[in-house]
Formats: structure tokens, sequence, C-alpha cells
């Protein structure tokens, strides 16, 4: 009987192919994983920058032009930054030592939530271009840069005259749904009557129009699914009265903890 000397050879070869392919594809598998949202991309980069998600193994170095998704991590470590540029073309750069996640709301609008360290935004885009979330409260980019005056200094375009003139900050939007607190905690109240381990974040998007009322409020993000309490908060935001002011409506959100 002949030999099948051909079959010794592709055998290995399927071996070693088969070791590849379960070695390689796990740790390259988010190349291949296009579930993800492309929000933004890196313009430039200096030291050394690192991003992760989940569906990575072990963060990676960064490099110019390398796409954001939402989900993903960035990290810089000591002398190291970051800029990165949102679709909107707005853009804000990461300092040294900072960690973020880049995240979206329900109708598409980037969150940029940092864990430690400090951002800059270096253009705001097409309004509202993205979020800043710091410390449990949530800033549009302008309101953002203009907290702090190192931050405003960082700017590579004028703020807007019509932010500073004409429209309501989100400082002072917060300032008023803060002292709303006791009805935010009233709907929570009759919430937990019915579920006692209920808690959670929410997060109210809304409009204000510059006569001062609230409109379009919606919860945009939620950890409580309860019906009855979402609408009860929608309630609260739109009873509020705000400052009126000349300029356009302002979209905005705000978050709330519940425990």
């Amino acid at each position: 009987m002949k030999k099948n000397n051909w079959l010794v050879p592709v055998l290995i070869a399927a071996g070693v192919a088969l070791i590849f392919f379960s070695t390689w594809l796990p740790q390259n598998n988010f190349q291949l994983n296009f579930s993800q949202k492309k929000l933004a991309k890196v313009i430039e980069t200096t030291g050394s920058v690192k991003f992760q998600n989940s569906e990575m193994p072990a963060a990676v170095e960064i490099k110019i032009t390398d796409n954001i998704n939402d989900r993903d991590i960035i990290r810089t470590d000591s002398n190291s930054e970051v800029l990165i540029e949102f679709n909107s073309g707005g853009q804000f750069r990461v300092a040294e030592k900072t960690e973020v996640l880049i995240d979206v709301l329900d109708n598409g609008t980037p969150v940029v939530v940092i864990r430690t360290g400090d951002i800059f935004i270096e253009k705001f885009g097409k309004t509202p271009s993205f979020w800043i979330r710091q410390n449990g409260q949530i800033y549009s980019a302008i309101d953002y840069a203009l907290i702090d005056k190192t931050r405003t200094n960082k700017l590579t375009e004028a703020l807007p005259a019509s932010h500073l003139k004409e429209n309501i900050s989100q400082l002072e939007i917060e300032t008023v749904l803060t002292s709303k607190k006791n009805d935010f905690f009233r709907c929570f109240g009759q919430l937990i009557q019915k579920n006692p381990q209920a808690s959670g974040q929410v997060l109210i998007s809304f409009l204000i129009e510059k006569q001062g009322r609230a409109t379009k409020v919606e919860i945009s993000k939620s950890d409580i699914s309860d019906v009855t309490f979402k609408v009860c908060l929608q309630e609260v935001v739109a009873r509020t009265r705000f400052r009126a002011f000349s300029g356009n409506a302002v979209a905005t959100v705000f978050p709330l903890k519940f425990e």
C-alpha cells in the first residue's frame, strides 16, 4: 500500500494554525470587534499613553490616528499627554497622570468621565459637542473650561460671546436643581416603600428655553428601572424655573445618585 507521505505535514500545519488562532485571536479580537461606536480619534501624543477596553486583555500603547470608541479607557503616565478630537470637532487634552473613560449618552453625545487627574478643553466643536463628568458633577465643554482659569488659558479658540453674555451656565443650572433635592428624594422615598433595595444613579437630560422653562425632559440613563419613579423625577425638573436669558435654548444633563 502506498503511504500518504503528504498527510503528516498537513496535520502538522493544521496543528500550528490551530495554536496560532487560539492564542493570537483572543489577544487581538478588539481589532475585529465592530460593535463599538467610533467617537473620536487621536490627534497627537507625547510620552507613554495607553488605552484599554473590555475586549482587550491588557492596555496597549496609543498611536496617532487611532480611533477612540465608547467605553475606551485612556491612561497617561508622568510627562505624557494625548490630544483627542471627537467626530463633532471638539478637542480635549488628557493631562499627565490622568485616567478617563469615554462614555456616551443615549442621545449619542459623548461624555468624558474623569477618574483621576484632569483634562483641558482645546476646541468646543459643534454645540453640544461633548460633556465632562468629574466628582459626580457633569459639565458642558464650555462650562468646564470656565471653572478654572488654567483651563481657560489652554483654549485654542475664543469662548463664544453668546455663552458669556446671553446663556445660562451649567453651574447656575446645577445650583437651581440642587435646591430641589428634597423633591427628588421624595420621589425616591415613594420608590423604596415598594422596593427597599432600590439604589443607583440617574442622568436627566432636558432643554432650557430662554424664558427659563425646562422642556424635553428625559431620563438619559438610569440604574433604576421603575417607570413611576422616573416620571416623578421628570416632573420635578419640568416644574423647575430657571432665570430667563436672551440666547438660544440650552441643552443640559443633570446627574442624581440615590442610595
